[in-house]
């Protein structure tokens, strides 16, 4: 029998989800997006859940750094940047391989770190 992850992360910037924070601090039509690498891997769930937040699973997080896409995100997102553990959640409204969808007041923050 499979086990399900335990442990989730979140990135965010400022306490601002790091979607959230890209978006705010380089617009779509910022040519630093040019050299975004794709993402196109990451089912794009979250717009179906309003007032939803995600965490990466450990292998969505692993995906994450190894796409590139971290770091990129990293680089044009403007503030303090750290990365939130929790434990599974009772009540997930989405699951996937990469990520989980809760609403932010089913989770425990367990463990809050600097990203440098």
């Amino acid at each position: 029998m499979e086990t399900r992850p335990q442990k989730f992360y979140r990135i965010v910037v400022d306490n601002l989800g790091v979607y959230e924070a890209v978006e705010r601090d380089c617009p779509k039509n910022d040519p630093r997006r040019m050299n975004k690498p794709d993402g196109s891997w990451l089912p794009r769930k979250g717009i179906d859940y309003p007032r939803a937040i995600s965490f990466w699973s450990e292998f969505g997080l692993k995906k994450y750094r190894e796409s590139g896409l971290m770091d990129w995100h990293l680089s044009v997102a403007k503030g303090k940047v750290e990365i939130v553990t929790v434990n599974r959640p009772g009540e997930i409204l989405y699951e996937d391989e990469y990520q989980i969808i809760v609403r932010p007041e089913v989770v425990q923050e367990i463990f809050r770190a600097p990203i440098s």
